[in-house]
């Protein structure tokens, strides 16, 4: 990333967005049952979007949309399908000051994560628009005379993709980028409190890959109307993979739903990983590293720093320089040089503050220092 880029000027308001957000099947809008604002969470009285949710009935349509639009789009030449995902890549690229700003306002990310989210869509098709020309089978030696044995890739056929709202835009294109490519008709179903951002997302892979209606369709639902619009597409057989991003709970909930249809769904699930600060350890790096990993994202990624681990013979070194950079650490306005931010929910408003537990380990052993159990 260009460093200049991530300092631009950020807009204080988000562009007007023209009628409500509402879910796209088939390539045409669909308003769904009830309609709530998507609100900025640094500025509440700011209004990014309205948001047409929808019902299971609105995820069943869009299933059985892509299922119809399945074939005709696997027909396609793969490496053609790579020409429209270079062509998606290079519409995100054209407006990715655009998309990172929109992320800004909706979700609440500082503007340089959120412009660095942006370029991964721009990767993740930049690495598959060549995978079309890829897309081998193999030659097998046969036990029989005058046989031969090949074997082709074939589309699994309509994926249902559901994704939390932390990063709204990387996360999806890494399910979509490849689904698309592969042959695959796409249901998308993203965070509530991503709506606005999502349906920009949408309509510049649609219009940058001149995708055919029905490949790639968005349903906004919540969670429940989801569910039992994923349990009804897959009883008609028309879904026949899930991805999915978020919680544990709702992914072994997704995964007992699959399995009871003989499928495997791809989930992506949370998770908090653990730094070891070692005798040898440069400290100015590991506080940099602890500071980053705790607060960037504002602690919500799957791979965020939950308990640091120190050695005992520098624990009071490192704590004391942790204390220091968590006191200096910037947290409020994501327009500003911030280091943490605010995310909204549906129904609530949660500020992201992280704390961590400082370890004094010795050997295999380890003990909580007395009068200090976090910093």
């Amino acid at each position: 990333m260009n460093g200049d880029k991530s300092r631009e000027p950020v807009p204080q308001r988000a562009p007007a967005l023209r009628g409500p957000v509402t879910s796209v099947i088939d390539g045409a809008p669909v308003t769904g049952g009830h309609t709530l604002p998507s609100t900025n969470p640094a500025r509440l009285d700011e209004i990014v979007g309205e948001v047409s949710f929808g019902d299971a009935s609105t995820f069943a349509h869009a299933a059985e949309s892509a299922k119809k639009a399945q074939e005709e789009w696997a027909a396609i030449p793969a490496p053609i399908r790579g020409r429209a995902v270079a062509h998606i890549g290079r519409q995100i690229e054209g407006n990715a000051a655009a998309l990172a700003r929109l992320v800004t306002a909706e979700i609440g990310k500082p503007y340089g994560e959120a412009l660095g989210e942006v370029r991964e869509i721009i990767d993740t098709c930049d690495f598959f628009l060549g995978e079309g020309r890829r897309l081998y089978g193999q030659t097998v030696p046969s036990e029989m005379p005058d046989k031969q044995l090949f074997t082709f890739r074939r589309p699994v056929g309509t994926v249902a993709v559901i994704t939390a709202g932390n990063f709204p835009v990387a996360v999806p294109a890494w399910y979509i980028v490849p689904a698309l490519l592969a042959g695959n008709t796409v249901v998308w179903k993203p965070a509530e409190y991503a709506a606005v951002t999502s349906a920009v997302f949408h309509e510049l892979f649609v219009r940058g890959g001149g995708l055919p209606d029905g490949v790639f369709n968005v349903v906004h639902a919540d969670g429940a109307a989801t569910f039992s619009g994923l349990q009804q597409s897959l009883e008609g057989g028309l879904v026949d993979k899930v991805g999915f991003t978020g919680s544990s709970a709702v992914g072994r909930e997704i995964g007992g739903l699959t399995g009871r249809y003989l499928q495997t769904a791809c989930l992506e699930l949370g998770g908090k990983n653990p730094l070891l600060v070692t005798p040898s350890a440069d400290l100015d790096l590991a506080v940099e590293g602890a500071l980053f990993s705790g607060f960037g994202t504002a602690g919500q990624r799957c791979t965020s720093l939950g308990t640091v681990i120190v050695h005992e013979s520098v624990h009071e070194q490192f704590l004391t320089r942790f204390n220091a950079a968590v006191a200096g650490a910037r947290v409020g306005d994501p327009t500003q040089d911030v280091a943490s931010w605010v995310i909204r929910a549906p129904g609530c408003t949660i500020t992201r503050w992280w704390s961590t537990a400082c370890a004094a380990v010795t050997g295999y052993s380890w003990r909580r220092p007395s009068g200090r159990s976090s910093a």
